[in-house]
């Protein structure tokens, strides 16, 4: 059995919440155990040509998330790290079809510019990433992407970042990362002509997030006033507050439900997480009140700052 041969089949026992799928590429899992199996599938049309090609009863992606939805328990199954070249439409009817898997999806792009791409080798063009987050989307109802992106590679000019900001400001993403490009000797993007200042890079960095930042603005306003499953997973201290900026005017309001007036947030908090928030890397809902710790529970939407959120228990 594909899920008890890993240890996976005590989840309900162990009371597991949360099963984080993650590789180099995630959307790969399965196909290097084909039969004369080479890694040389990395583009969409012989990515799925391979997957077609496949014994019905070979283990892929699709298999694995199916059989983990058939698990007993209350637990998410939370999909990091796939490459964009690498999905098929089994994978988004199968994340569609499958309860437990959270509504969230961690797909890197690096850049949109389609000399970039190339420059980059992702294996995709500016059409293919435009047309496959449609698909996700329309296919995945509610479905937050998290991607990340790269600035300052060699032969990134003020026009190629241009458009990467059109398109951040554009597609809002919900969750979305940016790296500097890193120089490492021996690579061959070190060898490459036009390297860029770190002083630019860290610029478009800058330029980047802030565009994001706006973003997650608009997209957190939306969300006041609707109810979201979240798992609690600690009491909020005073630091953990402060730090989120929860309290603070400018960047944190709570909207009474029958005036428009802002009040500040005050009292007891618990930490938690929704769909939309892998551990560790994005943002965290607040919840006024005392909840069980570990455990799911559903909250009501009262506030939102840059990048986190503020409820109240239903």
């Amino acid at each position: 059995d594909l899920v008890r041969s890993r240890g996976l089949g005590d989840v309900y026992k162990r009371q597991v919440k949360e099963l984080n799928l993650i590789s180099q590429d995630s959307t790969y899992y399965g196909m290097d155990l084909r039969p004369g199996h080479r890694r040389t599938i990395s583009s969409p049309e012989r990515f799925q040509e391979a997957s077609e090609s496949l014994p019905k009863d070979s283990a892929t992606l699709c298999t694995l998330i199916r059989e983990l939805n058939d698990l007993r328990g209350q637990f998410w199954i939370r999909l990091l790290y796939t490459h964009p070249a690498h999905w098929t439409d089994e994978l988004i009817e199968t994340i569609a079809a499958s309860r437990k898997v959270a509504k969230y999806v961690d797909m890197p792009l690096q850049h949109i510019h389609q000399h970039m791409l190339e420059r980059m080798r992702r294996e995709t063009t500016q059409e293919y990433i435009v047309n496959l987050i449609d698909r996700i989307r329309k296919g995945i109802p509610g479905i937050a992407l998290r991607t990340t992106f790269i600035v300052g590679f060699p032969g990134e000019t003020d026009a190629r970042f241009q458009t990467l900001l059109d398109f951040i400001n554009d597609v809002k993403f919900e969750r979305l990362g940016v790296f500097t490009y890193s120089h490492e000797e021996g690579t061959r993007a070190a060898n490459m002509a036009s390297q860029i200042s770190d002083e630019v890079k860290q610029e478009r960095r800058d330029m980047a997030m802030a565009a994001q930042r706006e973003v997650m603005k608009s997209l957190g306003s939306k969300l006041i006033g609707k109810k979201i499953k979240v798992l609690v997973e600690s009491e909020a201290s005073a630091k953990d507050l402060q730090k989120a900026k929860v309290s603070s005017w400018e960047h944190g309001l709570l909207r009474d439900d029958q005036q428009d007036s802002a009040l500040p947030v005050k009292g007891h908090y618990c930490v938690a997480r929704g769909e939309a928030d892998a551990p560790d890397i994005d943002g965290r809902v607040y919840v006024k009140g005392h909840l069980p710790l570990g455990k799911f529970a559903k909250v009501k939407i009262v506030g939102a700052t840059d990048y986190d959120l503020v409820a109240a228990p239903v």
